[in-house]
């Protein structure tokens, strides 16, 4: 599984929805689990910045972790940036190589 960030602005619409945020990340979860149940959402943080919030998650490959992002999309977001996250580790090892 590979691990992936998921940077998400929320639209105008969006902005008016906020008071159920908690709900709507209740169905985000459901709507998740059904149509990509392979991923796990590791973390979730709402940002100060360009972005309004974080998601980190694993998924198996690109395809899905795309999808992650069309999904998040439902939810009265503008826009998304999905990046790939190697540990630190990993990484390391990769310059030895």
């Amino acid at each position: 599984m590979a691990t992936f960030v998921l940077l998400t602005k929320v639209s105008r619409r969006g902005i008016t929805q906020m008071r159920n945020l908690a709900e709507m990340d209740r169905e985000f979860e459901q709507k998740l689990r059904t149509t990509c149940p392979e991923v796990r959402r590791i973390a979730s943080y709402a940002l100060l910045g360009p972005y309004d919030f974080l998601h980190i998650f694993e998924a198996p490959d690109e395809k899905t972790a795309a999808k992650v992002a069309l999904l998040a999309n439902c939810f009265g977001v503008e826009s998304t940036q999905t990046l790939t996250a190697i540990p630190f580790d990993e990484f390391a090892a990769l310059m030895h190589e």
